[in-house]
């Protein structure tokens, strides 16, 4: 009790000693809590080079020097082209798409019963063109052309029998995309029908694709 009087009437005595103290304890207490173990952030890329200099900072747009055109004369890969197509082949197309459902007639040639080359060889009749009449003789009368250069209007040869270097089925091709390759052709099974080359079945029987001139 004697101890709490003596230190209240210190403080009593002594008011500036007292706020002197408490400045002192607070300076102090404010040091230490300013001592924290985190790295400082650095917000720019300048203050990001001063303190990591090893560190490689590429501008996020590009620069007035760069350019992203593509050099003249040179072209990219492309089937929208594919859109742009003879009026002959335009006309084969829609021929033979009027064709579909027809059931399958080997050596047919008409709404009755159809084969897979009488489907083109009676598309391209109709539009005015004579083609020949066997997957056969149309794989020797058109141009080869490689898969990635198929265009609408093309033919496609596929070898689905034994021997599978053969051709004995033909198909034309009636759209393209960068996704896939559809074509038109008269199956044993369904008759005329529209298939793409993402079918398991059509793209392990192809053989070769071809363009008629």
């Amino acid at each position: 009790f004697i101890n709490t009087l003596s230190r209240k009437r210190i403080y009593k005595k002594n008011p500036i000693r007292t706020v002197y103290v408490l400045l002192i304890c607070l300076l102090l207490l404010g040091n230490l809590s300013c001592k924290s173990k985190k790295p400082r952030i650095v917000t720019t890329k300048k203050e990001a080079a001063k303190h990591y200099p090893e560190r490689v900072y590429t501008p996020s747009r590009p620069t007035k020097t760069e350019t992203t055109n593509t050099p003249v004369g040179i072209t990219k890969p492309s089937r929208v082209d594919s859109d742009v197509i003879t009026p002959v082949l335009k006309d084969a197309i829609e021929t033979a798409l009027t064709y579909q459902g027809t059931r399958y007639k080997y050596g047919g040639s008409s709404r009755s019963g159809m084969d897979c080359s009488g489907l083109i060889h009676v598309s391209f009749k109709e539009a005015g063109k004579s083609v020949p009449r066997t997957s056969a003789t149309l794989l020797n009368a058109s141009s080869s052309i490689s898969f990635k250069q198929v265009l609408k209007g093309d033919l496609l040869f596929f070898a689905t029998g034994r021997n599978k270097t053969k051709v004995n089925h033909v198909g034309l091709v009636v759209k393209t995309t960068p996704a896939e390759i559809s074509f038109i052709h008269a199956t044993t099974s369904r008759g005329v029908i529209v298939s793409t080359m993402n079918e398991g079945y059509w793209l392990n029987a192809y053989v070769s694709a071809g363009r008629l001139e």
